[in-house]
């Protein structure tokens, strides 16, 4: 995974994150999950928006934003932006800064604000919900211990005897509540009483 920081004396763990985290005091997407192999899975994007900066009388030190990749891979992808005020109360938009040099495409003004976007590639992950072995899942309907979760084909009931019935041999009785099943394909009397 990748991971991006700036090199202006500002703090990364202040200011608005979404999407995002500081680690190893660095900034990166946030980590949403892990998978079955136990490899980190991280948010898609997302982005982080400085505090207020305040430049004062040192506008010219904030002329450049200067920035250290750390394990960028293909799949990583980022955009730097920054807007500036003389007041702290109208503000540019933001613009992207010119990544040859780092050089900073807003108007010079008192205060700065610093933007961050963060996007990666989604890479294959193995994510396994459940392992459908310990029968957990279990109803007259459904099967869960063979390691699938499966609806049940054929259910098993036990008849109950008639025993008002007269004459010879016997009547035995099975009662289905229809709200149940959707359809009954066939019953099968596999044994006699």
């Amino acid at each position: 995974m990748s991971t991006k920081e700036i090199g202006l004396p500002i703090d990364l763990t202040l200011g608005i994150h979404n999407g995002t985290e500081i680690r190893d005091g660095k900034l990166q997407l946030k980590q949403v999950a892990t998978d079955t192999s136990g490899k980190s899975i991280y948010a898609a994007k997302g982005s982080w928006e400085s505090s207020v900066i305040s430049i004062g009388d040192k506008v010219t030190a904030f002329q450049r934003v200067v920035k250290t990749m750390v394990g960028t891979g293909s799949n990583v992808d980022y955009k730097i932006y920054t807007k500036s005020s003389t007041n702290n109360v109208d503000w540019s938009e933001y613009v992207e800064i010119t990544y040859l040099d780092g050089k900073i495409n807003s108007p010079v003004g008192l205060y700065a604000r610093i933007k961050i976007e963060l996007s990666s590639t989604p890479m294959p992950a193995l994510l396994t919900l459940d392992e459908f072995t310990d029968g957990k899942y279990d109803t007259d309907f459904i099967s869960s211990s063979d390691g699938v979760l499966k609806l049940r084909r054929t259910l098993t009931t036990s008849l109950s005897l008639d025993t008002e019935a007269s004459g010879n041999g016997y009547i035995t009785r099975l009662h289905f509540q229809k709200s149940k099943y959707k359809k009954i394909n066939s019953i099968v009397i596999a044994d006699s009483p």
